[in-house]
């Protein structure tokens, strides 16, 4: 089993954009307090999050870590298998306002095969959240259901008691 570390680059990439960094140094580089077992049980992909997109997507060949600073940088390569993932939404569930830590796991079967466990979404009172081969799934306590696509996808709905739903 594969699995990735997504993390989210809103401090760096803004310096990518301005062409003061690179996107592989603002996402394979120095992450704070990410542990050894971390590392050999979600260490095969890293992705680059900025505002809840996928902006990188590298495979990890290996890392160097900073035991005084207690920081991790990686070392990658673009990732062919999850390119793909680049321009949508983040697969692992959204940031929150407030949360300090930027780094989070996900499982790549997950994003491969679409086998999902469905996620609270602590920003929406008894929401939930799945993706799913790269559609992304919300629904809230409204039961109000949003469908973002990945790119060229097709999304059909069926309205309840049609002839097509039957």
């Amino acid at each position: 089993m594969n699995n990735m570390i997504v993390v989210n680059i809103k401090s760096s990439y803004p310096s990518v954009l301005a062409g003061v960094m690179d996107l592989d140094d603002a996402t394979l580089g120095d992450w704070y307090q990410i542990s050894d077992e971390a590392i050999r049980l979600y260490g095969d992909v890293i992705l680059g999050v900025y505002k809840e997109k996928v902006v990188s997507a590298y495979d990890i060949t290996g890392h160097t870590r900073d035991v005084e600073a207690q920081t991790v940088s990686f070392d990658g390569n673009d990732s062919e298998t999850f390119a793909h993932l680049v321009g949508q939404r983040n697969p692992a569930a959204p940031w929150t306002r407030g949360q300090g830590r930027p780094i989070k796991y996900v499982s790549t079967d997950v994003v491969l095969s679409g086998e999902v466990d469905i996620e609270e979404v602590s920003e929406m009172p008894e929401g939930r959240r799945a993706v799913v081969k790269g559609y992304v799934l919300t629904v809230d306590a409204d039961n109000i259901a949003t469908v973002e696509p990945p790119a060229g996808g097709v999304v059909t709905v069926l309205a309840a008691g049609s002839a097509l739903g039957r």
